[in-house]
């Protein structure tokens, strides 16, 4: 992420300054200082000059480094962007919701109060996973529930409408309230019970007031006349984590037992999702592993996070003959490695501020350091010439 100050914004009085950025108490704002981390070291088009963080602002605005720490303007930010050639290309790039999430990172690490855009407030839907595989289910009995989250990740209530399920066999149920609040979520549950021996698919349908509705969630399973082992995990289906780049975490252990009456074997286990690099996993559970009713293994899984910000996966374990355990949600918040260096694309000088650079404190010194020099050559000639003074020295 880049900022700059283009002159125009630099020369506007103080009245019109003051109005650009008192903009904090206005409207319904949009803000994750978490996302806003993120933004702050993206490069958003590869080969693009972007002025990412480590390439022209260090990696912690509290050093201020060309001024950054006056992003907490969000309003300042965003004319920067629009006013400056090089940077032009982040308009494209970047929303409203966007520039209020870069101030309050900036603001969180250096103290000051952060001044956000008005932004028009919406609802809007995210789900932890899209699909729900249940694998093989015995005729009449009812699987493992699997669960997927519901978050309302916009800015207004959304109005949850219905949730329902289709397709022979799947059921789903909720602890979703009729109006979600802003940043809540809440857990659908869906189980499957075959009523013959059959592959069959169904779907969860979302319906709210939020863009894209009905939002949906895919089904499937097969139905088997005999008896199938039944993978589930014992503990959590979720993990959370926290590491430093350069610096993995420690690992945590799920343990996936086969509570069925036969024995059951591992297809996969995955790691899958939009950071799925950034962990690792392993442990006795693996392809081809068998587990025979009522034994157990175990899945590791680590986090060793390739940038800062908050990364995110799932990890799934399939079998082709056992009903298949919840996906499980992993979650890290990495932060920076503490060093600046020019790993992002970029460069060139980049400043936000109301004035120009800021001095140089190394040339300050240097300076001061001379005029020392200097005096203290004037006085010792000046003490030389008196010495030469008839009648001055006895």
């Amino acid at each position: 992420m880049s900022f700059d100050v283009p002159s125009l914004v630099r020369g506007l009085a103080p009245w019109a300054m003051a109005g650009l950025l008192a903009t904090a108490a206005l409207g319904v704002h949009a803000q994750s200082v978490s996302t806003g981390q993120t933004l702050y070291t993206k490069v958003f088009v590869s080969g693009t000059s972007s002025c990412a963080a480590s390439a022209c602002h260090g990696t912690n605005p509290a050093s201020n480094i060309n001024n950054v720490r006056f992003g907490y303007a969000a309003a300042l930010t965003k004319s920067a962007v629009s006013g400056r050639r090089e940077m032009q290309f982040l308009q494209s790039q970047l929303s409203d919701s966007d520039y209020n999430d870069l101030a309050a990172y900036i603001a969180s690490k250096t103290g000051d109060t952060p001044s956000y855009i008005t932004v028009a407030a919406t609802p809007a839907v995210t789900l932890s996973g899209s699909t729900l595989a249940f694998g093989s289910v015995t005729v009449g009995q009812t699987s493992t529930a699997r669960s997927v989250t519901l978050s309302n990740s916009g800015s207004a209530a959304l109005t949850i409408n219905g949730i329902a399920a289709s397709g022979t066999g799947f059921a789903a149920t909720n602890n979703c309230p009729t109006s979600l609040a802003a940043g809540s979520s809440c857990t659908i549950s869906v189980t499957f019970t075959p009523t013959s021996a059959a592959s069959v698919t169904g779907s969860v349908a979302i319906t709210s007031n939020a863009s894209g509705s009905p939002h949906g969630i895919g089904l499937s399973g097969t139905g088997t006349a005999t008896p199938v082992a039944n993978l589930a995990w014992t503990g959590s289906t979720s993990l959370s984590f926290s590491a430093t780049v350069g610096t993995p975490s420690a690992e945590q252990t799920l343990t996936l037992l086969n509570s069925g009456s036969v024995a059951g074997t591992i297809g996969a286990v995955t790691v899958s999702g939009t950071n799925a690099a950034d962990f690792v996993h392993g442990g006795s559970c693996g392809a081809g592993v068998t587990l025979s009713a009522g034994a157990s293994c175990t899945v590791t899984v680590g986090f060793d996070p390739a940038a800062a910000g908050a990364r995110s996966a799932t990890l799934q374990v399939t079998s082709t003959n056992a009903a298949n355990p919840a996906t499980i949600s992993l979650a890290g918040t990495a932060g920076g490695s503490g060093a600046t260096s020019n790993a992002n694309v970029g460069g060139g000088g980049c400043s936000v501020a109301a004035s120009g650079r800021p001095f140089d404190p190394l040339l300050l010194a240097l300076g001061g350091l001379a005029v020392l020099v200097l005096g203290w050559r004037r006085w010792r000639q000046h003490a030389e010439d008196q010495d030469q003074v008839p009648g001055r020295n006895p």
